[in-house]
């Protein structure tokens, strides 16, 4: 256009100015940040732009040239077209604005003090400049020209946000809002749950996951130690009716009584769902336990014969225990075991204490000093109690459920000819004689005493099936050391002596009952073992009072001086009776039943042990 490079150069000047100082604004939602391709390191030299007017048509217009350094900011390269640009200025921009943009995000946090406060935070997302992609809009739009670019983000999420612990939060809100503690009822007893008791049976679970929601929940353990120690208080049994019979009519000894027990179960869950929903009472969970023998039954009872009876002695016996066989006598007098029934020695009796009338006797035991001897126990003589009980139930052909036998061998218990029947109770041991009633009619017990007797009748009606008892087996005979000792007994008043053991053999006894249905069907077996220690004949010397510890020791030293050695009383020998020609050799009945009960056989009558025991011992010899 007829102008000189100079003239061009100063007629551009205001363009390339123009060019370079377009503002550029970058905007991160409500925020801004302004720029220009000056800042950015472009620099148009109209010098050069007019020397590259003059070769237009070989290189391209003016715009294009421009364009083409803006293009370099791209590539972050500084190429020179009719310019400079530095692609270091636009870096640096991108982390000035990251600073200024990017914010971390905060999890929600939930905690539940020991005191019962609570520490919450609700989350909040975090903000993340994509600084390359933000980089590559920006560089754009200095080619292109535009006046402004929304700048990439990313939005950053919290590890846990708020939704994942919001409803454990007004859950823990509900729960605790209250202080009063909670109040548990049953009828007219309370039990209270303190604010500080409450706070250790809660639990607070964090989320573990993404996905996963903390969860507020209350401990078993100690809501079932709970329910335990309110159940010993709500608890009382039912208190079945008692009657009497005179041959002809039932009179009734003591009424029935519904009893009460706890649902634990349900209590516990009751207790920690009132916990969680922030309720402060509730009403526990008792049922109401019928007696299974009430008042008005005497009539659908069927009580109207003798069914089996037995008496013991316990002429000598000393004032305590008579009184204690007497008193547990009262207390079993007139139960009734109801078809299907279980009868417990321990439960009716109830506790054989000095609060409940029962006084000092001696027992048997094993303790710490090794062997069996003889011990001050309350209650001492209620085994008798429960062996003159033991005896017409075995013979009447009840089941036996649970039965120990005594340490030693008591002659005085032999029942109908027989040793090993008898049976010792301990309700602090775990001890107790139970049998249960199958036949279909009840069971009265009715027990009398004497001066020296104890005497139990079973009333109802007579069961249906035959009793077999065999031989006893003896085995394993011990002789007893017949040395008498005297022991000093500190228990007993001074100047009373007591003769609490006799020297006996010791030895194992096995009594099989054979229970047979006349209407037919399997019989029920029962294999009845005891064994007994030897004893030894012990004297006790008391020295309660005494006047001194010489007055003690000469007490019993006379007492030794006075034992004479007596001769142990042997084991029993039980009758051989008659026996049988078989295979083996002559067998009684009583040796043909363990042979074959040790091969496995499952019982019957005696002519068919026979016939068994031929066949098999006859198949066996060829």
């Amino acid at each position: 256009g007829g102008l000189s490079v100079s003239d061009a150069a100063a007629r551009l000047a205001p363009a390339a100015a123009a060019i370079v100082d377009q503002p550029l604004q970058l905007q991160v939602g409500e925020r801004s940040w302004k720029t220009t391709p000056r800042a950015m390191g472009m620099r148009l030299d109209p010098a050069e732009l007019a020397g590259g007017a003059f070769s237009l048509g070989h290189a391209g217009s003016l715009l294009s040239n421009v364009q083409a350094q803006l293009r370099a900011l791209r590539s972050e390269t500084s190429v020179s077209v009719t310019g400079t640009s530095d692609g270091a200025a636009l870096d640096e921009l991108m982390r000035r604005i990251a600073r200024d943009v990017d914010t971390e995000p905060r999890e929600a946090q939930l905690e539940l003090g020991a005191d019962g406060t609570l520490a919450f935070q609700s989350s909040l997302t975090g903000l993340a400049l994509d600084q390359a992609a933000s980089r590559e809009l920006v560089a754009q739009a200095l080619v292109g020209g535009r006046a402004s670019v929304i700048l990439v983000t990313r939005t950053l999420l919290p590890a846990t946000a708020t939704e994942q612990v919001a409803a454990a939060h007004e859950q823990l809100v509900r729960m605790l809002r209250d202080p009063a503690p909670i109040q548990l009822s049953a009828g007219q007893q309370h039990w209270t749950i303190e604010r500080a008791q409450m706070l250790d049976m809660v639990t607070l679970t964090q989320p573990d996951g993404p996905h996963a929601v903390a969860s507020v929940g209350v401990q078993d353990e100690p809501i079932s130690a709970l329910a335990q120690t309110m159940a010993s208080q709500i608890d009382r049994d039912a208190q079945n009716a008692r009657f009497s019979w005179d041959g002809g009519q039932l009179d009734l000894l003591r009424p029935s009584r519904e009893g009460q027990a706890l649902n634990r179960p349900s209590a516990v869950e009751l207790i920690k769902a009132r916990i969680l929903a922030g309720d402060r009472a509730l009403e526990l969970p008792v049922e109401v336990l019928r007696p299974a023998v009430g008042a008005d039954d005497a009539s659908g009872l069927g009580i109207r014969e003798l069914i089996g009876e037995s008496t013991t002695a316990f002429a000598g016996a000393i004032p305590e225990k008579a009184h204690n066989i007497r008193l547990a006598a009262q207390r079993l007098n007139g139960v009734v075991i109801p078809p299907g029934g279980t009868f417990s020695f321990n439960t009716e009796v109830g506790p054989t204490t000095l609060e409940a009338g029962f006084q000092w006797g001696f027992g048997l035991t094993t303790g710490n000093q090794g062997g069996v001897h003889t011990v001050p126990s309350v209650a001492g003589g209620i085994c008798q109690v429960a062996t003159t009980l033991f005896q017409p139930v075995f013979w009447s052909g009840y089941q036996i459920e649970e039965r120990y036998w005594h340490l030693y061998w008591i002659p005085a218990y032999t029942s109908r000819g027989l040793v090993g029947l008898d049976a010792t109770v301990d309700a602090d041991s775990g001890l107790d004689f139970k049998w249960i009633n199958p036949s279909d009619h009840a069971v009265l017990i009715q027990a009398s005493t004497d001066a020296e007797h104890i005497t139990f009748r079973l009333f109802g009606q007579k069961p249906p099936w035959t009793v077999q008892v065999d031989d006893p087996v003896i085995s394993d005979r011990v002789v007893a050391d017949a040395t008498p000792e005297v022991q000093e007994e500190s228990s007993l008043a001074w100047g009373r002596r007591l003769l609490v053991e006799s020297a006996r053999d010791g030895f194992a006894v096995l009594i099989t009952r054979h229970v047979t249905p006349t209407a037919g069907g399997q019989a029920r077996e029962l294999p009845l073992k005891s064994v007994y220690a030897p004893a030894h004949t012990v004297t006790l010397v008391g020295t309660r009072g005494a006047p001194d510890a010489a007055s003690a020791t000469a007490a019993v030293e006379q007492v030794r001086a006075s034992q004479r050695v007596l001769e142990p009383l042997p084991a029993p020998q039980p009758a051989a009776g008659p026996t049988h020609a078989t295979p083996n050799g002559p067998r009684t009945m009583a040796q043909i039943r363990e042979e074959l009960r040790l091969a496995g056989w499952g019982g019957g009558s005696d002519q068919d042990a026979l016939e068994t025991y031929v066949r098999v011992a006859g198949a066996a010899s060829h």
